[in-house]
């Protein structure tokens, strides 16, 4: 009888800490800004705002690039998702009066498209002209608010190894 208590104390301990090492293996979350997120973003009109913003969610500053009339900043963060490695880019362009801005989002980690669109259901649909959309390749919805642009696209992209889809949304302020 002595040696059955410590027998079943060790058999709870095995059991929880097993579930515990199965809880903490798990796939992490691969969060994204929301679209009211991205729009807030998108009217900060700073770059610095925005830095500090993108860095809360794990972007790390890669690369600037002035160009006419606006300037483009590079942000990415490396993710594994089912044990597959991905980069996520997110580029944020303001324009040299800062009285607009651009944010795009590109990944291949995440369905963007479904993680989105039900997000825009208060948006307008409208007809794609970007030239993204023009590509037989690629998906695009096109939505728009009084104060916003934003286009939302799938791009069927041929690997060396297979089928791949690389996701895009990016959201103009107006």
């Amino acid at each position: 009888m002595k040696a059955f208590f410590p027998t079943i104390c060790l058999m709870f301990l095995t059991i929880f800490n097993v579930q515990a090492q199965t809880n903490t293996s798990a796939a992490t979350p691969n969060p994204f800004p929301t679209i009211s997120t991205l729009t807030t973003w998108a009217s900060f009109n700073s770059q610095q705002k925005f830095d500090i913003a993108i860095r809360a969610v794990g972007f790390k500053f890669e690369v600037k690039e002035p160009g006419d009339g606006s300037t483009a900043y590079t942000y990415i963060r490396k993710v594994v998702v089912n044990e597959v490695n991905f980069t996520d880019r997110i580029v944020y362009r303001i324009t040299n009066t800062n009285s607009a801005s651009i944010i795009s989002l590109v990944t291949a980690s995440t369905d963007l498209v479904s993680l989105y669109t039900p997000q825009l259901s208060t948006f307008k649909n409208n007809n794609c002209k970007t030239e993204m959309s023009k590509d037989k390749n690629t998906t695009c919805s096109c939505y728009e608010s009084e104060n916003f642009a934003i286009d939302l696209c799938d791009e069927r992209v041929k690997l060396t190894m297979g089928d791949g889809n690389k996701y895009f949304v990016s959201v103009a302020k107006k």
